[in-house]
């Protein structure tokens, strides 16, 4: 198994050379190629996804040996399960720098995600993409092969070097296949991504530097290390000391109070952190780059930044932000619980005002990641169980409305509503898929958008945080969900109800139904958004351990995590 994980990042490098190669071949042979790894990706992490579930469904029998993940030896908790680790140090005194890869709870469908938006964004660009396609599809699997480093990756340096290299990709896409301000909106999403990712570079400089101090330990600093569980272990014992300690203990001279050095510390890095987070996901009011972008770049590259590049920011924040400043993110989160509604309200209704698909499907998916901004920093259990579920939805629904927002611009050749109108009496399936995706975006019970967005709504009103205003909050981010559903049910009304308004006919063919290749993509996507809409429980307890740690972890309730490992390190009261 531990190939496996490997091959999730060989196989899209490898193929984004062979595209970069064969640029010069014939457009059907780079496009055949990039179905089929498309479709070998999606078939390398199901596999991956369903050998985790029987894993900690504890169905399988795990053994040391051999190519199969296997259980840390000791490990009590489910964070020291399912890590792969080659022996590649970069210096003898191993813990700086590793290719330290790992599948847990938080990346699982994350990576299946992935591979799906991935594998929609070649069939979206099938017919579209008709200039240079090989060096098209080669850097599209280098976008790909970056994101999935991103998520996988469990060492600081490769998750930053993995996280800045989806910009160089993305700037070429966006500028060479875009549209007519395609170099404006290329310039700009590089420069806002690359300050802001400038910025989260110095805040782990400062958190690794911070950490590798091995405040409260011992009057030696430790090797620095760029383990995100090892700086997890240091994190959650530090919080132990600042917070359990009695003043003129040994620890607290090293540490400060709880106001003092380490915990001002810890909100400086918080703010260095997502700054570069809040750009790439994007939150209010680091979004200007997003509409411009969404517009100019290639409805299939526009799939691929909502469906999943958006998810970085927020898994940024999962991963790295609430687990390594928990002071910090106890007393901000309101800050981004804020920043979150009014990313909500903004993003709809802004939607509600547009006159071009691509344009309203960018504000949307402003406003339904902002539920993934309120339920992770109500900054308990169900919030964030309800933003994990609303990364996983949003990809999926936003995912399948640009895959049919580029049907209809393949097929009429435009994404503006007043062009559009009555279309349901002619492609009737295409009607009904559209039908079906707009209900889910409008969080209908029984359908996946309902279920993420409500466990943040209850998130939101649980929160134990006395800064964080839940049922503020809740209220602005309910207001804003009848808003989404205005603006889906209006497009839905103006393009295939109605009189019927079509522009001519493009060498008099007249545009059909959807395909069979389409409907190969949609009707299982359909599917999976009914199953997680009527039964989340799988996903839900798969992910529970690891939200559960985060969730105490941030709200300061380490004593009873780090008890036994930290207590031969904790200075004795006098």
């Amino acid at each position: 198994m531990n190939s496996l994980v490997l091959a999730i990042l060989i196989i899209p490098l490898a193929a984004s050379a062979a595209c970069f190669l064969l640029r010069k071949a014939e457009g059907s042979i780079t496009r055949s190629i990039a179905l089929a790894v498309s479709l070998a990706l999606l078939a390398l992490t199901s596999k991956i996804s369903w050998d985790y579930l029987e894993l900690v469904s504890g169905h399988s029998q795990i053994v040391s040996k051999g190519n199969t993940f296997a259980p840390v030896e000791g490990s009590t908790v489910i964070k020291e399960l399912f890590r792969f680790q080659p022996a590649t140090d970069t210096r003898p005194d191993a813990g700086v720098i590793r290719f330290y890869l790992g599948i847990d709870g938080l990346n699982v469908f994350i990576l299946q995600l992935t591979t799906v938006v991935f594998l929609m964004g070649v069939i979206a660009g099938w017919k579209s993409v008709k200039h240079n396609p090989g060096a098209y599809y080669g850097l599209l699997f280098f976008l790909e092969f970056s994101t999935l480093g991103a998520f996988l990756s469990f060492d600081l340096v490769f998750f930053y070097i993995f996280f800045e290299l989806t910009i160089v990709p993305l700037f070429f896409l966006i500028g060479m296949w875009g549209g007519p301000n395609r170099q404006y909106a290329a310039k700009k999403l590089f420069m806002y991504t690359l300050a802001g990712g400038l910025m989260t570079l110095l805040g782990l400089i400062a958190l690794v530097t911070a950490l590798g101090q091995n405040p409260g330990k011992s009057n030696t600093p430790t090797p620095v290390t760029f383990s995100i569980p090892d700086l997890v272990s240091d994190s959650m014992k530090a919080s132990a000391l600042v917070n359990n300690m009695a003043p003129g203990d040994e620890g607290l001279s090293k540490l400060g109070t709880p106001s003092g050095h380490y915990a001002n510390m810890q909100k400086w890095i918080f703010l260095a952190l997502i700054l570069g987070f809040a750009i790439k996901v994007p939150a209010v009011p680091f979004h200007t780059w997003q509409p411009t972008a969404y517009f100019e770049a290639s409805t299939p590259i526009t799939l691929i930044m909502s469906g999943i590049l958006a998810k970085l920011g927020v898994y940024g924040f999962l991963r790295i932000v609430l687990p390594l400043v928990p002071m910090a993110t106890m007393d901000m989160a309101w800050l981004l619980g804020w920043l979150g509604a009014i990313g909500i309200l903004y993003g709809a209704g802004c939607a509600i005002a547009q006159d071009d698909f691509k344009k309203m499907a960018a504000y949307s998916s402003l406003s339904h990641l902002g539920f993934c901004l309120i339920g992770i920093f109500a900054l308990n259990e169900t919030g964030i169980t309800g933003g994990v579920l609303q990364m996983i939805n949003h990809g999926l629904i936003t995912g399948a409305l640009l895959f049919l927002i580029a049907g209809l611009g393949d097929r009429y050749g435009t994404t503006r509503l007043k062009d559009l109108g009555g279309l349901g009496a002619r492609l009737k399936v295409f009607a009904g898929m559209t039908m079906f995706f707009c209900m889910c975006g409008a969080g209908l019970p029984l359908l996946n958008g309902f279920v993420g967005e409500i466990m943040a709504l209850f998130g939101m009103f649980d929160s134990r945080n006395p800064g964080y205003s839940g049922t503020c909050l809740a209220a602005a981010s309910a207001f804003g969900m009848v808003l989404g559903a205005w603006y889906l049910l209006n497009f839905l009304m103006k393009v295939f109800f109605g009189p019927v308004e079509e522009p001519p006919f493009r060498n008099e063919e007249i545009p059909g139904d959807l395909s069979r290749m389409e409907k190969a993509i949609l009707f299982p996507l359909a599917a999976a958004c009914l199953y997680l809409g009527c039964f989340p429980q799988p996903v839900i307890e798969t992910i529970r351990p690891e939200v559960r740690l985060i969730s105490k972890i941030a709200n300061n309730q380490v004593v009873s995590l780090v008890k036994e490992a930290v207590a031969p390190a904790l200075p004795k009261n006098r």
